[in-house]
C-alpha cells in the first residue's frame, strides 16, 4: 500500500508550488481532484503537486507568448517620454553590439 504525503495548502504554498489563491483555484478546476477539504482548510498530496509541475514543464507556443505580451500591453500604463528615451537608447546599445560581434 502507497502512502502519500499531505500537505496542507500553506505548506505547499511555502514549498513553491504556487500561491494559495492559485492552489485553490486549481482544486476548483479539478487539478487536484484529490484534495480534501477539512474544516475550513484544504489538505493536497505532494503527488498530485508534483504533476502539476510537469503540466507546467511543457514549452509555451508562439501563440501563448503573443497572448501573453498582449495582456501585459493592454494592462500597462503609457511610458513616459524619459522611459522611451532609456528603452530606445539600450535598444541602439544591444544593436551596436550585435552589429560589432557579426563583424568579427
Amino acid at each position: 500500500m502507497t502512502t502519500f504525503r499531505w500537505l496542507w495548502l500553506a505548506e505547499a504554498a511555502a514549498e513553491h508550488y504556487g500561491a494559495r489563491s492559485t492552489l485553490r483555484r486549481h482544486i476548483a478546476e479539478g487539478r487536484l481532484a484529490t484534495a480534501q477539504k477539512i474544516g475550513r482548510s484544504w489538505r493536497v498530496r505532494k503527488y498530485d503537486l508534483d504533476s502539476l509541475i510537469v503540466e507546467r514543464a511543457a514549452e509555451p507556443s508562439c501563440e501563448d507568448v503573443e497572448a501573453a505580451v498582449a495582456r501585459i500591453v493592454a494592462s500597462a500604463p503609457p511610458l513616459t517620454d524619459a522611459q522611451i528615451r532609456t528603452l530606445s537608447a539600450a535598444f541602439v546599445d544591444q544593436l551596436k553590439q550585435r552589429q560589432t560581434v557579426g563583424a568579427k
